[in-house]
């Protein structure tokens, strides 16, 4: 036929049929042609050479995975805050300490009455914990602190406390205390119970005292105080002079002092026994600024036996004879203070107080100390007109 749809030809119905999508007939797969013969932008690919594979180390094998503990701070490390308190706990220690405390002093009170009149052994408790109500009590200034927990709030409570600590350690050392180091320098401490920094911490505490010019000092197993430190060197002796100069002149801070008069030594010697005691409970709620305040009114109001016979008499012998007697009496104490200098020699020191030679002058018991070997310690400053502080090296 003309239209190729007859017996025999092309497009008859002998053939396969044409695809309307190209010239590939039906039964086969247009696609299987090679890619590069119908992509006239083809172009080869030469080989690649690929890197052989990185070798990872094998997978490790983790522990199972545990709470760890609290890593303890490092030495010479202070501590953080404490745990807060309960506030309902605090609050109702607060309302009742009002009730007990007064109590507990009455208590405190009569007991001491019944030692007195009992035949008391001397035995109890090895701690006085429960003698000081002052522990358990809460002031108002520290109340908010304990409910907030707030650091600003402990460390508005702790500074004036710690001010106070430090100014009368720092009052200590000026009239003579202190531990002495090897150095002739002299160590004076500050120690504040946790209750008093409970959400400032020990580090907050040290922070503050820096600002003082103190520093902390590890406390070792007892966490529940703060230990701060402050290290003085050894002072510059001034207008001292040497045992070999001219006695000094009465008056003057190293001759001889003005004795009492002498028909009322009697009287103070008896009455003494009375109203020392009787002036020391009325007072003992005052706060000296002076930490040296009773030896300094020991000296004007009362007299011991052993200097009395010297002040009732003034007379230079007797005075003489009073130094020596207690020269060899802090002498051939049992346990002496000593100190270790850096080269290893043990020195031995003593106080004089100023009972001890007041008629006959510091400057008349340094030439008597001198013969026996003694010397002005020179860790401490010079008082003649209070006290008299001597050293030796310790004799074996």
């Amino acid at each position: 036929m003309a239209n190729g749809q007859g017996y025999g030809g092309t497009g008859g119905y002998g053939a396969p049929p044409q695809s309307p999508h190209g010239q590939a007939p039906y039964g086969q797969n247009p696609y299987a042609q090679d890619r590069q013969a119908r992509n006239p932008y083809a172009q080869p690919v030469p080989p690649q050479a690929y890197p052989p594979p990185q070798a990872y180390p094998p997978p490790q094998a983790y522990p199972p995975q545990h709470p760890q503990p609290a890593a303890a701070p490092p030495p010479g490390g202070f501590p953080g805050p404490a745990p807060r308190r309960n506030r309902f706990a605090v609050l109702l220690q607060f309302l009742l300490q009002w009730i007990y405390a007064p109590l507990w002093v009455l208590g405190l009170v009569l007991l001491f009455v019944v030692l007195i009149f009992a035949d008391y052994s001397g035995g109890g408790p090895s701690s006085d914990g429960w003698l000081k109500v002052n522990r358990s009590f809460i002031p108002p200034r520290r109340l908010r602190a304990e409910l907030t927990g707030r650091p600003e709030h402990w460390e508005r409570y702790v500074t004036p406390v710690l001010a106070r600590r430090i100014a009368a350690a720092e009052a200590s050392y000026a009239a003579g205390g202190g531990e002495v180091r090897p150095d002739l320098g002299r160590v004076v401490g500050v120690r504040l119970a946790e209750r008093l920094y409970r959400g400032l911490g020990a580090a907050g505490v040290v922070r503050l005292a820096e600002r003082y010019g103190w520093h902390g000092v590890a406390s070792g197993s007892d966490t529940g105080h703060v230990l701060l430190a402050r290290h003085f060197p050894a002072p510059v002796i001034l207008n001292a002079p040497s045992p070999q100069d001219p006695p000094a002149a009465p008056g003057t801070p190293w001759g001889p002092q003005a004795v009492r008069f002498a028909p009322l030594l009697p009287f103070v010697l008896l009455l003494q026994i009375v109203y020392v005691p009787v002036y020391g409970l009325l007072t003992c709620w005052v706060s000296r600024p002076e930490p040296d305040y009773w030896d300094r009114w020991g000296a004007r109001w009362t007299v011991g036996p052993r200097a009395f016979y010297a002040e009732f008499t003034n007379s230079p012998a007797a005075w003489d004879r009073h130094i020596r007697r207690i020269l060899k009496r802090d002498t051939d104490r049992p346990r002496p203070t000593t100190t270790r200098t850096p080269d290893g020699t043990l020195v031995h020191r003593i106080h004089l107080k100023r009972a001890t030679y007041r008629g006959a002058g510091a400057h008349h018991a340094l030439r008597i100390a001198a013969d026996q070997g003694w010397t002005l310690d020179p860790a401490y400053t010079p008082d003649p007109t209070n006290s008299l502080r001597l050293s030796r090296p310790l004799q074996p």
